[in-house]
């Protein structure tokens, strides 16, 4: 097995390449890719057993072989060498015997036999959507999701698909985003499936232009192809939480504010705030908006008062100023509405222009001020 391929062309494949492969894993053959070379195309695939990305690409001289190599020193070698082509040829051991005009090097490879499998697609459909559609589905709602391990099923977005549109939705228990998009044409698959993060995170800078894009749903996976990337993932199987019943609906005390100034002066204050709770506390009246934080261990206090208009009842309420930050950095508008219940209710955060057919709610919990 023996072919010649560009740097710059064979760095970017396997930057995109490592994104599949886990950062420890008690499987040591998925640390490296997979190699495949059939006339002038190779193929390459890596794996964490839940994701996996196909690249093909075309290459020079190649014959016919396969072979799994570890993608962290091939990566390294590839990222410093001179551009230039590299030449690589595998010997009947296994050995990969890599030159350039910089030198020669060698990895050992393993057996194309012990590399998992590809993942099949069974009973699939197909989704058919606008890449700006999809980005802006991921963009709005994968911050929300969580990052604990036990928790898998919040690890993912769930997306509700029906004839006339989109209801996706992200929470990890202290914040939710739901997204309704009405209105998306070419919707053939119908139905709800739990996404996982890591699969959209990487789908999202994959995508670009005005295209369309095609998901291929199967009963466990959802496969994306995307020109010379494939992009397969595990559906998450687990029942997604009743989040309707999370969403207050009795929440009558309004708070419109300019968004970026209050952004603003969350970042300033919560400088001062302890590192461990980020507890900023907001003292609501009429007009004004004080934002107040202290952290008694390293004796430091913020405070700054911002206009408003409020029309409820003097209030203070206290959030953790990172997701607070968060939610208010992913509203699209210049002014947003927050409706309040009490100090101890969760908070609806709404853009104020939204149009007809995207309609975006965030839900915030409060946490308990100290007295």
């Amino acid at each position: 097995m023996k072919f010649s391929i560009n740097k710059n062309t064979l760095l970017k494949k396997l930057q995109l390449l490592s994104k599949a492969i886990p950062s420890r894993s008690t499987l040591p053959i998925i640390s490296s890719a997979l190699f495949t070379t059939k006339g002038n195309q190779l193929s390459m695939r890596a794996t964490d057993l839940e994701i996996s990305i196909n690249i093909k690409c075309d290459i020079t001289g190649g014959g016919e072989g396969c072979i799994a190599i570890p993608l962290g020193k091939l990566l390294e070698i590839t990222s410093v060498m001179p551009e230039s082509d590299i030449d690589f040829n595998v010997s009947d051991i296994g050995k990969m015997n890599i030159s350039c005009n910089s030198g020669r090097y060698t990895i050992m490879g393993q057996s194309s036999e012990e590399f998992p499998s590809e993942q099949a697609i069974e009973n699939s459909q197909t989704l058919q959507i606008s890449s700006k559609e999809l980005k802006d589905i991921i963009n709005n709602t994968s911050y929300a999701a969580s990052k604990d391990d036990l928790k898998p099923v919040l690890q993912g977005v769930l997306f509700q698909i029906q004839n006339d549109g989109i209801v996706s939705v992200a929470t990890d228990g202290h914040r939710l985003v739901k997204l309704e998009k009405k209105k998306l044409h070419s919707l053939d698959y119908t139905g709800d499936v739990v996404v996982p993060i890591k699969f959209l995170s990487l789908l999202t800078t994959q995508l670009t232009g005005d295209g369309e894009v095609s998901m291929l749903i199967g009963d466990n996976h959802i496969q994306v192809q995307l020109k010379d990337v494939t992009i397969t993932t595990r559906i998450i199987k687990d029942p997604y939480p009743d989040y309707e019943g999370v969403i207050p609906k009795n929440n009558t005390k309004t708070l419109v504010i300019n968004k970026d100034s209050f952004t603003e002066a969350i970042k300033r204050v919560s400088i001062f705030s302890n590192k461990s709770s980020r507890q900023v506390a907001l003292e609501l009246s009429e007009n004004s908006l004080t934002i107040t934080t202290e952290d008694p261990e390293n004796i430091t206090t913020g405070k700054e008062t911002l206009d408003c208009e409020y029309d409820g009842e003097p209030m203070t309420i206290g959030y953790n100023a990172l997701y607070l930050k968060e939610v208010l950095q992913h509203q699209d508008s210049d002014e947003i509405k927050i409706m309040l219940n009490s100090p101890l209710n969760a908070g609806l955060f709404l853009p104020m222009d939204q149009n007809n057919n995207d309609n975006k709610t965030t839900l915030l919990m409060p946490i308990r001020l100290n007295d």
